[in-house]
């Protein structure tokens, strides 16, 4: 599954199109990361909350050190909300494809004239 399922495709930039300020390969970069990431803490937070099972029972200094340690990074994690920032990458791609394509149908238009309205 990529990161950019369900986006619209990357489009070409048309002859005497001026190319968007937006940079699909640097997204198409941190886009499978930034899923991974995702990926890897649901799982290991997952695992976590699983585990809290086992060791209800854990008691004294080591559970304490266990429970501040992993309580910070499962704060930071939970808060960092990557599945939102996935989001907003997604809609950052949609948008400069769109606008991409408006792009290219500007520049058509301007080389053989407006098309018939339709």
């Amino acid at each position: 599954m990529s990161w950019r399922d369900g986006c619209a495709p990357r489009p070409p930039v048309a002859d005497g199109a001026e190319p968007v300020d937006f940079d699909f390969g640097g997204a198409d970069q941190v886009g499978p990361r930034l899923e991974a990431l995702r990926a890897h803490v649901s799982s290991g937070l997952g695992a976590r909350a699983a585990a809290q099972i086992h060791l209800r029972d854990w008691s004294g200094g080591h559970r304490r050190a266990y429970d501040d340690h992993r309580g910070t990074q499962e704060g930071i994690l939970s808060g960092a909300d990557i599945g939102t920032e996935l989001a907003r990458l997604r809609t950052a791609w949609d948008e400069a494809a769109a606008a991409q394509l408006r792009a290219n149908t500007t520049a058509a238009e301007a080389a053989t004239g407006p098309s018939a309205p339709r």
